[in-house]
């Protein structure tokens, strides 16, 4: 079959047509969702990420962590580790304080406020992170202490880990 010069272009021009759809179709193609929020909670968990609970406390970590039996323990396959224990106080700021006085001179305070006290001490290849967030007259205390620098977006991992701890709903 011949085809004269304005049916090629006409040809043409609906197959480029067509090839340009079909990259937006591509282009708009829905991902996967990569955070969810756990119902019950205020926790939104990355994907690949698992939320624990130890006598009223919570804390989310990679699935790639594993709890112990008594639950207040997970590891890291690298070695880095969190202990959550859960502790009752008449008053959040002598709390503080008694913490301050344990830890003279942290490397970081990366919050000191009503509701949380972050200290990092230490420096790798273990650091530790002290947090404790306050509620009512209880506190969820974690020690998350990493072992490595190479664990995948460390400086994340120990931010999700320090956000997620505290009292479960």
């Amino acid at each position: 079959m011949l085809l004269n010069k304005t049916s090629t272009w006409a040809l043409v021009a609906c197959t480029l047509a067509l090839g340009m759809s079909v990259r937006r179709v591509e282009a708009q193609r829905p991902e996967r969702q990569q955070e969810v929020r756990v119902p019950g909670t205020n926790v939104t968990l990355k994907a690949g990420w698992q939320l624990l609970f130890y006598d009223g406390c919570q804390v989310a970590v990679p699935v790639s962590w594993q709890d112990d039996a008594s639950g207040s323990l997970a590891f890291a396959p690298d070695g880095s580790s969190l202990s959550i224990r859960v502790l009752r106080t008449t008053s959040w700021s002598a709390y503080k304080a008694q913490v301050r006085a344990a830890y003279v001179r942290p490397k970081v305070v990366h919050d000191d406020s009503d509701r949380r006290l972050w200290l990092e001490i230490g420096d790798f290849p273990t650091a530790q992170h002290y947090i404790a967030v306050f509620s009512g007259a209880r506190v969820c205390n974690g020690i998350l202490e990493i072992r490595s620098r190479t664990m995948p977006d460390v400086e994340d991992t120990i931010k999700r880990i320090a956000d997620s701890i505290g009292l479960a709903n």
